[in-house]
């Protein structure tokens, strides 16, 4: 299983639409945010908190994915910057013995151009984003 980030637009009830693929206009694998393990051993690490970090560490802690609303996207977007500036820190910290630190460090700034890409593309559309 692989953690992945899904637009969703809020309709008039509060109740979330998630796009479809024929909604979905991103480029393939922009929706992908890490392998399921990374829900507790990156993104909701002690590391990614000690760098400050609060909607990835949510994802622990949530059953049904992190919910970035429409109006918090600008926050989550500083989030991924903050993180982005302290990935090699982050790598460090959370590698495991079958990769280097270099490779792990790209792996997570992939899937952090990934969930940003998402992030701005939900902005673009006045959306919200949920990772799961």
């Amino acid at each position: 299983m692989s953690l992945t980030s899904e637009i969703f637009l809020l309709r008039e009830d509060g109740s979330r639409h998630i796009l479809g693929v024929e909604e979905d206009t991103r480029p393939d694998g922009t929706d992908l945010a890490g392998p399921e393990s990374w829900r507790t051993k990156v993104w909701g690490s002690p590391s990614i908190r000690r760098i400050g970090a609060r909607f990835l560490p949510a994802l622990v802690d949530v059953d049904d994915g992190e919910v970035v609303a429409p109006a918090r996207i600008p926050a989550f977007l500083d989030e991924i910057a903050l993180v982005r500036a302290e990935s090699t820190r982050l790598a460090t910290e959370t590698c495991t013995p079958d990769r280097t630190v270099e490779q792990h460090t790209r792996h997570i700034e992939s899937r952090l151009d990934g969930i940003e890409a998402s992030a701005r593309y939900a902005q673009r559309l006045g959306a919200g984003l949920l990772i799961w």
